[in-house]
Formats: structure tokens, sequence, C-alpha cells
């Protein structure tokens, strides 16, 4: 009885005693982070920033089939400073498993025992701890490792369930650890191991929070605030801006198969996976190897603290983007490309209309009232269809080369509407379609129907609104931009008339500047007065070109020299171009308005002075 009795007292006053070490835990992470909020280390911007990211190749081989065993996993716990956003300069103060973010990719079998130590180096500022979701056990084995600064601790489980699982710091704060970069997946393989796969990838989203926007340079500092208002500045793959993207892009051949481990960390955001471009021929939903994986999904939401399996088969060539469909992320960093090679599949896709064989049926796929004769949104009247071959114009750097004439033009590039564009006496502007009976009612630019009353213009938007709704027999356009052909609807006006008002200008070009997925290339030009700037978009994203104070998401990114007027595009589809003269010397600021929170923003400097005859400099 006096042993039982020693036994149960011993056991309270270890747990009282492991309660207490969290509370003070907890109470100096506050404190340390308070610290450094308020005061950074002055010496920090002299660090050389590490690169943090973990490539996605980096994942030890497959089980097999092999018996169970004793598997020996360490880890250490890391602080450094590592480069946050390269394009920016961006370092960032990380915590981390073994250097790297994610911490290693950990694989074992159903029935091995696992024996985890964590070792944490004297240098450290924190107490650190691994929580693993696949242990069954108190505080997923953080509550064995808690480990100061300068100590090891090792505690061994058994790996029962098998699936994929996040670990991660399971120190207080918490939520803090994570945010900083202490996370990683562990994968137990149930017996006889997972089928085979051409490639495998080990890929984490997490959120950051930092005092300033993302895009500021320099060294930023973790913002409790942002963190508990889940207010993330940063959306990231592996730990950094462009880590899947430019440096470490997965890999396939046409034909392969790809297995993408993903683990969420958030600690604060679901994710909503898909690929652009690709269905997931099999999802093992939450990370489960208990259960027959999904097939054909199209986008798999994993909640914070959670895991998923895609497999894809690589079937066409081409880059296809693997994101968060809480779209928006995208532009705070939140994207990876998978890259296949291979000959190009024209079974699955190709530009152009179908062919049709002999005998097949052709059927619309949509009802009477979306058929139209124009389908969807198209470029305005300077951004014409851009031929492929064309898009490799080469920019500031090589003027010597560069073609001064823009592409031909041709009435079928146009897209958008043409007509007479009328305010009728109820309030309501409306386009009667040139050369047709058609007749539609405009939306959206109130000021440029009052402008354009009574001419013949061009228009650029989409169609369908609410209105469309409320009036169906009057389909409804939404207008991006209006371009007057000619002062009134004369009868007399012909196509040759409409060409001439729409043509891109013959001025020759100064500057060609390419559109990526969210920047200006080169940010910066400069041209003569008279010449022409050629905005190119070879992304695949929709962009526009504006230079317009009522357009901008804010009006101080955009500015141009007294007495010249705003200019701008519509939206710019994949592969097309838009054309501006600058007749007058100054600086014209200009942005991307669909991406211009993400700091999409160009500069145009036009000197003055007489070109010379050939049109070189």
């Amino acid at each position: 009885m006096n042993t039982g009795n020693h036994s149960r007292s011993s056991k309270v006053f270890s747990v009282i005693g492991l309660l207490c070490a969290v509370w003070m835990t907890d109470a100096s992470v506050h404190a340390s982070t308070q610290s450094r909020v308020n005061h950074p280390d002055k010496n920090a911007q002299e660090v050389k920033a590490a690169d943090i990211v973990r490539e996605p190749s980096d994942l030890p081989s497959p089980i097999g089939d092999r018996e169970p065993a004793v598997i020996h996993v360490t880890l250490t716990s890391k602080e450094l400073v590592g480069v946050l956003d390269p394009a920016s300069g961006t370092t960032y103060r990380y915590w981390t498993f073994d250097g790297k973010v994610p911490g290693p990719f950990i694989r074992v079998r159903q029935g091995d025992k696992v024996e985890v130590t964590l070792e944490n180096p004297k240098d450290s500022t924190m107490v650190h701890s691994v929580d693993l979701h696949a242990v069954i056990g108190p505080g997923g084995g953080a509550a064995l490792l808690q480990v100061p600064p300068g100590q090891s601790k090792t505690f061994t489980f058994l790996a029962t369930i098998p699936g994929l699982f996040v670990y991660h710091c399971g120190s207080p704060m918490i939520a803090q650890h994570i945010a900083n970069g202490m996370y990683g997946l562990i994968l137990v393989e149930p017996p006889g191991g997972l089928p085979h796969v051409d490639h495998e990838y080990y890929v984490m989203q997490s959120e950051f929070y930092t005092t300033a926007p993302k895009g500021k340079s320099g060294l930023q500092q973790f913002s409790v605030e942002n963190l508990m208002a889940e207010n993330a500045q940063y959306y990231l793959f592996n730990g950094a801006v462009d880590s899947l993207t430019k440096e470490y892009p997965l890999q396939a051949k046409e034909g392969e198969t790809v297995r993408i481990y993903f683990g969420n960390a958030g600690p604060n955001a679901t994710a909503s996976m898909h690929m652009v471009g690709e269905i997931f021929t099999r999802y093992y939903q939450f990370g489960s190897l208990s259960s027959p994986p999904l097939q054909g999904i199209q986008t798999a939401t994993i909640p914070p603290g959670d895991a998923g399996i895609f497999e894809v088969k690589a079937r066409v060539p081409g880059q296809f983007s693997f994101m968060d469909h809480a779209i928006s992320r995208m532009e705070k960093g939140d994207i990876a490309f998978l890259e296949v090679k291979g000959p190009e599949n024209t079974a699955l896709i190709h530009a152009g209309p179908a062919t049709t064989p002999a005998g097949t049926q052709e059927i619309s796929g949509v009802t009477a009232a979306d058929v139209d004769e124009i389908d969807h949104i198209k470029p305005s009247s300077a951004a014409l269809s851009v031929p492929k071959s064309a898009m490799n114009m080469p920019g500031m750097n090589d003027m010597s080369t560069m073609d001064s004439a823009p592409p031909p033009f041709s009435l079928k590039s146009l897209g958008g509407l043409i007509g007479c564009l009328t305010n009728e006496n109820d309030g309501k502007a409306m386009l009667k379609l040139f050369h047709s009976t058609k007749v539609y009612r405009l939306e959206a630019q109130p000021f440029l129907f009052s402008e354009n009353a009574g001419r013949l213009v061009h228009v650029t938007g989409h169609f369908g609104s609410v209105l469309t709704v409320e009036d169906p027999h009057v389909p409804s356009y939404v207008v991006d931009t209006v371009d007057a052909i000619t002062p009134n609807c004369s009868p007399k006006t012909t196509f040759a008339d409409i060409k001439k008002a729409l043509a891109p200008p013959e001025a020759p070009v100064g500057a060609v500047v390419t559109m990526g997925s969210s920047s200006f290339v080169p940010a910066t030009v400069t041209i003569n007065a008279g010449e022409q700037v050629v905005w190119k978009n070879t992304s695949g994203y929709y962009h526009n070109v504006v230079d317009d104070p009522a357009r901008a998401l804010n009006r101080v990114d955009v500015s141009f020299p007294s007495g010249t007027a705003s200019f701008g595009s519509s939206l710019l589809q994949p592969d097309t171009a838009f054309y501006h003269v600058f007749s007058q010397p100054g600086t014209y600021h200009y942005v991307c308005t669909v991406h211009e929170s993400a700091g999409m923003r160009g500069t145009v400097i036009v000197r003055p002075g007489p070109l010379l005859a050939s049109g070189k400099k």
C-alpha cells in the first residue's frame, strides 16, 4: 500500500512539475518574443542569410516489403536567419528542424519502434520539442521532449496507424513555433509499402506573420499581433517565396507518375489544393492509408495540422501550377510548378476548333441563350493577338536587334463589340452592333458612356451581369474600355474606317516590357518622346496596363506628367500585347490593377528630343 501510495504521489508531483515547466516556458516565450520585437539584434543584418528551403525531392526511399524494425530519428532545432524572398532581398529569423523548412521527411513502417531524439543547441534562445501526430500518447511525444537550450532528450513510440502525419514543435506558444518554420511530415507505410510511382515529392504549406507587408526588403520581424489576428503576410511552400517555382520546381516526363506528400502546417489557414490543367488520379484524403484513395479529384481541402497524398499522371507537356485555390494567396507566394517534358499530345488538347470525323454528331454544350457570335473576354483595341514567335522580342538589354514594327493588324483579333452607343431617356446605355440587329445594354462605365454617346465605338469587357437576369431579353455587357471610332453613327462607316481608327500605332518601338506572373520586366524603361512601349503578356495569367487614378486600387501608385491624359488597357490574355505611344516627356508610373496589391508596378521615363531618321538611338 505504501509503495502504491508513494507511486501515485510521485506521478502527481511529476504531472504538477510538467505543468509548471510548460507554464514557465510559455512565459519565457512571450517575454523572449516581446524582447525581440522591441529590440531587434543590431547585427542581424550583417548575418549571411541561409537557404532554408528543403528540396522537394529530399525524402527517404520507399519502405518496400520488409519486417518491422527499430528506427532511429535525430532532429536538431536550429534558429537561423534565412532568405524569405530572394527577389526583394527579404530575410527572416527562422526556427527550424535541421536548418531547413520543412524539417526532415520521416519514413517508417507500421509496426516499427521509432526512437526520436531532439537536440537543442546551447545557442538556441527557446525551449523546443516535437509533437508527432502519428504518436499515440500525451502531446504526441511533446510532453517527453521539452528540451531547453544545450540539452537533448529521447523517447520511443510504436507506429500503429498507417498514413501521412504532420509533426511540429509543441512548445508554447505553439502557433509561434509553427509560424517560424518548425514542422514536417512523417509517413507510416503499411506492410508491403505503397504502389510504385516514378517521382515522389515533399511539399508543405504554412503562413508567415511579419510586421511589414510582403515585398519589404531586409530582415523582417515576427508579428504576434498578425498571428493572433490570422493576418498572414506570406503563404508559402517549403518556407520561402519562389521555392518551388524558380528554385526547385517539380519535374516529370510525359507518361510518368508523380506522388506529392503534402502537409498543411498552418498554423491557422485551411488549404484547398489544386493543380491547374491536371486532375488528381488518386488522392489519399487526410493522409489516410487505411481507406481507399479518391479518384478524379480537382481540389482537395486540407485543414491546418493535416496532410494529404496526391497522385497525378503526366500526360501533356507544359508547366502546371500546384497551388492553394484560395487564389489570392498565390500573390503572397503560395505556388509551385510541375514541369512536364515530352511531345505534344494533341489527342488531349490542341489549339483551334475540333476536327469532326464523318458521321459524328455536333451538339451545343450550352443553352441557346448563351450562344453568341462573340464568346468570351477579348483584348482591347490595342491588345492584339501576338504570334508566339513574336513573344521573344528582346527588352532594353538588346535594343539593337529589336524589331521596330508591331505585329500586323487584323480585325479578327479585336474581339469586343463595335456599334453605336446611345444614352436612352431612362438613363440606360445601349449599344446597337455595327452591321447587326443585336442590341446590348452597357454597364460599369457611365462617364465613358455619356462622353461617347452618339458615337461609333469599340468596347471590351465581358457578357452577363445581374441586369441580364433582370431583363433576359436584352443581353448585358460589362464594359472595360471604350474606344471612339467615329464622332457619329454614320451608316457610311466602312471596315476600312474601323481599321484606320483601331490599328496599332506606327511609331517606332522604344521598349518592350514582358509580364510575368506578378511583375513587369523590366520594371523601368527609358524611351524617347514619340516612341511606343509594347507590353507583352508572356505569363499564363490575365494582366492589364493602367495609368489611370480612377482605375488603380491606390491612386498614389499611378501618375503621369501634367497636360497628358491617362491611358490603360483592358484585360490582356496570355500571348497578347498592348501598345501606347508616349509623345510628351516625363515620368509615367503605371500598374496592373489585377496584381497591384502584389506589387506589380512599372515606370516609363520619356526623354525629350527628336528621333533619328533610322529610328535607332
